[in-house]
């Protein structure tokens, strides 16, 4: 259990830096469409709808991931201790 906190939470801080990283290259080399006439200025500023439904979508993805990488790491090792205990018997 502790692993698995462990990774979500070094998951949910990478989340978060590579949120605000996008966001500030985004804005970064967006080019505001200016009309010619000038008469369509507003002076006011929509940044979107934020929705929770992308953090849960990577929270849920990062946590099958996790459990994943638990499973085939099990099965890895359990084979690479098969192959040392052949590799002992074939020597002996």
């Amino acid at each position: 259990m502790k692993k698995y906190l462990l990774f979500m939470m070094s998951f949910a801080v990478l989340f978060f830096i590579l949120q605000i990283g996008s966001g500030m290259l985004l804005t970064l080399l967006n080019t505001p469409e200016i009309t010619s006439t000038g008469a369509g200025m507003y002076s006011e500023v929509d940044f979107g709808n934020a929705s929770p439904i992308y953090l849960v979508g990577a929270v849920l993805a990062a946590t099958i991931a996790f459990f994943l990488s638990q499973h085939l790491l099990s099965k890895r090792i359990r084979l690479f201790k098969l192959l040392n205990e052949y590799k002992r018997g074939a020597h002996m």
